[in-house]
């Protein structure tokens, strides 16, 4: 027979508890950790798009062509291992939030941090 879940109680099977209580935006874990997620992929695809302006920018002084030489680029095996190291990297920094679950009553830590 399946427990009955309290109010703002987050099953046993979400995910692994992860230090620290996080980030408490709403009265609902899930909706935070969504709301971390979002931050997070925000602020990397920004800091990205910057980074890859400012390459751009650099290159093209140079005399570089940069859009046929990315078009044109074959990545070798190492390459394309460090690639997904990365990516792998980025995916649990985004949605590391989700795995997040909750160490403490809800109204309780509103209560503290009121204090």
């Amino acid at each position: 027979m399946e427990e009955q879940l309290r109010e703002n109680e987050v099953p046993v099977d979400l995910g692994e508890e992860v230090g620290g209580r996080g980030r408490i935006y709403f009265d609902n874990v899930v909706t935070d950790n969504i709301l971390d997620a979002l931050l997070e992929l925000s602020a990397a695809v920004w800091t990205s798009n910057d980074r890859v302006m400012v390459l751009e920018k650099i290159l093209e002084d140079k005399g570089i062509p940069v859009s046929e030489a990315i078009e044109a680029h074959m990545p070798d095996d190492a390459e394309i291992a460090r690639r997904a190291e990365a990516r792998d990297a980025f995916v649990d920094q985004i949605f590391g939030a989700f795995l997040r679950r909750p160490t403490h009553s809800i109204s309780q830590a509103a209560d503290t941090e009121q204090e």
